[in-house]
């Protein structure tokens, strides 16, 4: 197995942002008595503030930082929402552990075994291309690396090695000379190794196993036979949900409805990651927009045909919110989808473009319906039923755009059939009998036909068999 490791180093800001803040900014965490800096972004590091600094320093350097609170339970969701969207790339995701501790808060990853999905991709290259252009969409700050074992790729991202390395043998080599202060263990751990004199995974990999398990405990000697793949890592694979839910609280209240385009953008990307993993599309989604001193806003959000583009979901949504007025400030916003299905071919007709045409003619209406609302904006959809009068009904975009069967109709047709005063008997093509409607007391019984004027219009004409006369029902165009 070939083991794609994807650290999230900022992860503790990138939970609570969702866009670059041009602000210099940092999480905080109060470890004991004593308030420390968990990550800043880089207006803060540009200023010289940096990770694990006491936030009273921070304060002296610069006065008016922007400070957060670490949420482990926003990072747990945003770690959850990612191995979602990374199951388009393998059908073997491992989700990994938000850690409380300060010196491992930035070691937070998910793994892709993505050995079988070399071919799909095309080669490592275009793997790691097309994975780097979605995670560089979604906003995250990210380290890469590969190996054949879990703790390996996950040390090779730590330490920024961008080389695929497929073998053991490769990769003992490849981490001999590596610092155990990058190794995945209790902070505690690699202090005292320094102190003894191991500096490197080399020499600690050389040790003897009975004489690290005394002094360090067995986990351990299970951790480095883990990393060099002398023993097995088994470890539960994720499993997409059924149904998808996402939820992202923010820091602060949010007013503006400009502002709440932020988060939805990296929520919807993240959504159509998970129906690429479906192979599916949707043709409504649900947002909610919680309030912290009024019942939470719910807008549905409908498609003429299934889709998963997140560019036309988010041009969808941003219509909605114009024309939505919501009764107080966001302090959260909830995604949720439990209808998918097969989303539209995008082949384009090679001859007419009729494909294409018609999907821009779906986009197009959606965005209608959007702009002016459900009930504003209907279509016609056809009814079991022979009477022409009674074989159609309005219906939504969405119900029209649904295929159904039905015999040629002319497209205009009169509210009530009107009475004919044939001189002489034109030329009839078109014949068909219906007699229907004994169940309601409406009972028909017609001959219909095409007859043609001198002028060449076509008219929709029948013959009521109860008593013999003519009667115009409809034109063709």
């Amino acid at each position: 197995m070939l083991w794609l490791c994807i650290t999230l180093p900022q992860l503790p800001l990138e939970a609570l942002q969702c866009e670059q803040s041009e602000s210099p900014t940092v999480v905080t965490v109060l470890t004991g008595s004593v308030r420390c800096v968990v990550c800043c972004n880089p207006a803060a590091e540009r200023v010289g503030l940096k990770s694990e600094m006491n936030f009273t320093t921070v304060l002296a350097i610069l006065p008016e930082v922007i400070a957060l609170e670490r949420r482990l339970s926003a990072e747990q969701a945003a770690l959850e929402r990612l191995t979602a969207w990374a199951y388009q790339f393998s059908g073997t995701v491992i989700i990994g552990e938000v850690f409380a501790d300060l010196q491992r808060a930035h070691s937070t990853a998910l793994w892709l075994e993505i050995g079988a999905s070399l071919r799909l991709f095309g080669g490592f290259r275009k793997l790691i291309e097309q994975l780097e252009i979605e995670l560089r969409k979604l906003s995250y700050s990210y380290q890469l690396g590969i190996s054949p074992t879990l703790e390996g790729s996950a040390l090779l991202a730590r330490t920024g090695v961008r080389v695929a390395i497929t073998t053991t043998t490769a990769l003992r080599a490849r981490i001999e000379a590596v610092s155990v202060n990058w190794l995945n263990l209790d902070p505690w751990i690699p202090q005292q190794l320094q102190t003894v004199g191991v500096r490197t995974v080399g020499l600690l990999v050389a040790l003897p196993r009975d004489g690290v398990a005394k002094r360090f405990g067995p986990e351990v000697c299970d951790y480095l036979d883990r990393l060099v793949g002398a023993a097995p890592d088994p470890r539960p694979t994720y499993r997409l949900p059924p149904k998808y839910h996402a939820r992202f609280e923010f820091e602060a209240e949010v007013r503006s409805t400009e502002a709440l385009l932020f988060p939805l953008r990296r929520m919807l990307r993240e959504f159509v990651g998970f129906l690429r993993a479906r192979d599916t599309g949707t043709q409504k989604f649900t947002l909610r927009f919680v309030h912290r001193d009024a019942v939470a806003t719910i807008i549905s959000i409908g498609l003429s045909m299934p889709d998963r583009n997140s560019e036309r979901f988010l041009a969808l949504t941003r219509e909605r919110l114009e024309h939505t007025v919501l009764p107080s400030a966001s302090v959260a916003l909830e995604l949720s989808a439990d209808e998918f299905a097969t989303p539209t071919g995008l082949h384009i007709d090679m001859l007419s473009g009729a494909t294409e045409q018609s999907e821009e003619l779906g986009h197009t209406l959606d965005r209608i319906v959007a702009r002016l609302g459900e009930a504003q904006v209907h279509g016609v959809k056809a009814v079991a039923d022979h009477r022409p009068e009674h074989g159609w009904a309005t219906a939504s975009a969405q119900e029209t755009r649904q295929h159904l069967d039905s015999p040629d109709r002319p497209l205009w047709l009169l509210s009530e059939p009107k009475p004919l005063q044939l001189s002489g008997m034109p030329a009839l093509t078109g014949a068909e009998r219906i007699e229907s409607g004994w169940w309601d007391s409406g009972d028909v019984r017609r001959d219909y036909f095409i007859a043609r004027t001198q002028q060449g219009a076509a008219l929709w004409i029948f013959k009521d068999l109860h008593d013999g006369s003519w009667h115009l029902h409809g034109f063709w165009s």
